[in-house]
């Protein structure tokens, strides 16, 4: 079985109420269980997940899901220093600028 992905919002909230209650795995679980919409804010990212969904979270684990922004600066990194013909180079960094100008990500714009 898979590790569950979650948001860095659910990844928070789940972190943020083992530690203020000082719940195990299976006190989250059984309250989720008993009312999966009782979560207030900021807690409600939690409303409606599927029970297997948490359990899953709380004794395989967790990843957390990286934003479009987030996605988007990591291939813009990982391609630093981009090896190609200057051509496809220009074509790769005006693209990349457009799609972060579009999420509205803030890049400083270097010359490769």
């Amino acid at each position: 079985m898979d590790k569950a992905i979650l948001s860095q919002a659910q990844a928070k909230a789940i972190d943020s109420i083992q530690a203020a209650y000082h719940w195990t795995a299976e006190s989250f679980i059984r309250n989720h269980a008993a009312n999966p919409n009782q979560w207030i804010e900021p807690y409600n990212v939690l409303n409606g997940v599927p029970l297997d969904f948490i359990i899953r979270a709380l004794y395989i684990g967790y990843e957390v899901e990286q934003t479009v922004e987030e996605k988007l600066l990591a291939a813009y990194k990982a391609a630093l220093p981009y090896q190609a013909p200057d051509d496809v180079q220009s074509a790769f960094r005006e693209g990349m600028k457009k799609a972060c100008e579009i999420t509205g990500i803030k890049v400083k714009w270097a010359r490769i």
